[in-house]
């Protein structure tokens, strides 16, 4: 019966929000860094890249509905030569908590994407005109191309297994695009266990990793969507997909950009949510997954 009432409310979610997979993104620039000269060649880029997510397709659904919520914060580093920057960029993306037995809003939030690049490079010419091209690599569109696509692709996952993967291998699409030109340095695999654009996406498409992207889904679905009506059950689902998470850091890859991107986004969600968790010993088990945020899982042990 479950997994019938499952499947209904997986329906129900995914055709309210694969409608419009269109983006709400807010965009905020800062370039105290860059010479004043050279900021009036820069007025018009926050509006430029705005309009440029949220007026771009980035489905091909067409149904109307709701947009996804996200920001970029833009860190402006330097200015090179002219029309030329370097930037680093804060990434963030949610999606509203539903009642998993009505599939009604709670009115809560959960934080789906929260990602750093630390290094931007492209070109930009005041008031140039952006088009999407999904066969021509384009340093500045193709990193907004990108994160487009992989906040697409990562929204649909939190409702229904698997059900990003078209958009998350245009992401990977994007990096290897890149690979063969000028900018291509940025666009592959950096060090073990760092951030890097070509890792994320690499990762998700990789069978190796798909128990992550299960898990995933899992934490979402069957956990925080089902925290309003079954709370028990919402947190031992929540548990099991974070100790699976670990898993495969443990068991498949310990610097997955994977996993460190997930409790870098959920750490504090997961230790909020397990105040009400009857045996206090469960923080010892979210240590043991997620050693890296260990103060903030025992600062909420604390609490109770």
């Amino acid at each position: 019966m479950r997994i019938m009432s499952g499947l209904a409310v997986a329906l129900l979610a995914l055709s309210a929000r694969v409608c419009s997979q269109e983006l709400n993104c807010d965009v905020t620039v800062n370039v105290e860094n860059i010479p004043s000269a050279q900021r009036d060649f820069l007025t018009r880029f926050e509006a430029d890249v705005e309009r440029y997510l949220n007026n771009t397709r980035w489905s091909d659904e067409d149904f109307g509905g709701e947009k996804i919520d996200c920001s970029m914060t833009i860190f402006f580093l330097t200015a090179p030569s002219e029309n030329r920057y370097t930037a680093q960029v804060a990434i963030v993306s949610q999606r509203p908590v539903y009642n998993s037995t009505t599939n009604e809003k709670t009115g809560r939030n959960t934080q789906v994407l929260r990602l750093f690049d630390d290094r931007w490079d492209f070109a930009y010419i005041l008031n140039q005109q952006m088009t999407r091209d999904d066969f021509r690599f384009e340093p500045l569109t193709g990193f907004l191309d990108y994160y487009a696509y992989l906040i697409v692709g990562m929204d649909l996952e939190t409702y229904n297994e698997q059900s990003g993967s078209r958009y998350l291998q245009k992401a990977l699409n994007v990096c290897n695009l890149a690979a063969s030109t000028a900018f291509g340095k940025d666009w592959q695999v950096s060090s073990a266990g760092t951030y890097s654009r070509f890792g994320v996406a690499d990762e998700l498409m990789n069978l190796r990793y798909q128990p992550f992207r299960m898990a995933f889904h899992r934490y979402h679905f069957d956990g925080i969507d089902l925290l309003t009506t079954e709370t028990q059950k919402g947190l031992d689902n929540i548990l099991q997909a974070v100790e699976a998470i670990a898993d495969l850091r443990k068991n498949q890859d310990p610097r997955s950009i994977l996993v460190k991107v997930f409790f870098d986004a959920k750490s504090l969600e997961i230790a909020d949510a397990f105040l009400p968790y009857p045996d206090r010993s469960v923080y010892d088990r979210l240590v043991a997954a997620d050693p890296t945020h260990q103060s903030t899982y025992d600062e909420y042990r604390r609490k109770n």
